[in-house]
């Protein structure tokens, strides 16, 4: 069986999970990302390998994008005090990318974990 995906494909499903995990950001905890991934990832069939890579791009945009946008529209110093915080030197855009890998590893985890129950 050939689980090839087309690149085209590929981004329709990262812009997919990214406006679903956003609109589910606004209502629902911030685990529901994950679970959503999931159900994506079995009911899309994607390959399990394929299915960690786009959850993880896909988790890491949503999120490192939230952070920035929510801290454009709601200025303040936690960011900068939060990366002082962390041994990130005082960089909040190294906060963005801290935040976006843990929306990453989240998003892939779980969609990988959908994928493979679609392929067990």
């Amino acid at each position: 069986m050939n689980h090839s995906l087309s690149f085209s494909y590929q981004l329709a499903i990262v812009l997919v999970m990214v406006v679903i995990g956003a609109i589910a950001g606004i209502y629902l905890p911030w685990y529901a990302l994950g679970i959503l991934f999931g159900l994506l990832a079995y009911i899309l069939r994607i390959p399990t390998g394929r299915a960690f890579i786009l959850g993880l791009v896909s988790g890491f945009l949503l999120w490192a994008i939230s952070a920035y946008w929510m801290d454009g529209q709601h200025p303040s110093s936690l960011p900068g005090r939060m990366a002082n915080l962390f041994p990130l030197g005082g960089s909040v855009t190294g906060l963005y990318v801290v935040t976006g890998v843990l929306g990453g590893l989240t998003g892939g985890l779980w969609a990988w974990a959908g994928a493979k129950l679609r392929f067990k």
